[in-house]
């Protein structure tokens, strides 16, 4: 496996209506890297709301057809409600707006157009927690009070997992993942979402960290909600872990605030489908 030589850190403020003293969301910002389509508006407050399923729903499982086992799970799809925010993939660029969907643990995937639903075709029996936040074409997230979405509701039966205390501080890991052609790599976007605590300075109750490293490199800690520009990697595949962290802990809440993900940049090419 081949390692980045060097991890250069470029914080920018994602400029949000968030607490912290942020300033508001930049409207049709251009994108940070080549390629990219152009960010388009929001032209308001960004509001997003799951609305359906339904919080604690219990979609059924089908009967299994006559001389087939009983099935493992359900099909059930994800609709939403998105104010003042466009959606869109320039066919062009094969990038776009969407909203970043995280089912639960696993790294988001994204629906360029939100007034059509998502469809799991077989979810696991149990309990599941959807995740949702709205995405710029080069995949930074719109960090508003209003823009983040959850919702935890069961497949067949409730088993108690995958289920994250309602209000307690969240990490929800954004990017990066997948794969980058080598054209990209020299900046690539380490994102997250963090909600029932503010990442800042200071030891006020409320306060928490977010920490994460690359590869073998050194643990980088950052006290703003601010994306991180991960800079000059090398090709071949990398791992990263993070989390979000109060007094030099990972915050338990079920197994959502530590994360540990990889990706990988190719030697050459393009993405052949957007991320």
């Amino acid at each position: 496996m081949k390692r980045a030589p060097a991890v250069a850190i470029a914080f920018a403020v994602l400029l949000s209506g968030v607490a912290g003293g942020q300033e508001a969301t930049p409207r049709d910002p251009k994108s940070p890297i080549p390629g990219h389509a152009d960010g388009r508006g929001p032209t308001g407050p960004v509001e997003l709301k799951i609305i359906s399923p339904r919080p604690e729903e219990i979609v059924p499982i089908p009967p299994p057809a006559p001389g087939q086992p009983a099935a493992k799970g359900a099909p059930a799809t994800l609709k939403f409600e998105l104010k003042n925010y466009e959606t869109f993939l320039d066919p062009a660029t094969r990038t776009g707006q969407g909203i970043a969907i995280v089912l639960d643990a696993h790294p988001p995937q994204v629906l360029y157009d939100s007034t059509k639903g998502w469809t799991y075709r077989s979810l696991p029996k149990g309990t599941h927690t959807v995740r949702a936040f709205p995405v710029r074409p080069w995949q930074e997230s719109i960090k508003e009070p209003g823009a983040f979405a959850t919702v935890t509701f069961h497949v067949g039966e409730k088993d108690g997992k995958n289920t994250p205390l309602p209000g307690a501080p969240l990490l929800t890991p954004n990017q990066p993942k997948g794969k980058y052609p080598k054209s990209e790599a020299g900046r690539i976007l380490l994102d997250f979402y963090v909600t029932g605590c503010r990442v800042v300075e200071g030891n006020s109750p409320d306060a928490c960290r977010v920490r994460y490293r690359v590869d073998q490199l050194p643990e980088v800690k950052l006290t703003k909600w601010v994306p991180a520009w991960l800079e000059n990697l090398s090709a071949g595949r990398h791992a990263y872990v993070l989390g979000l962290t109060r007094g030099e802990r990972v915050i338990e809440n079920g197994p959502f605030n530590l994360v540990q993900e990889t990706f990988e940049i190719e030697e050459g090419g393009a993405p052949a489908s957007p991320r």
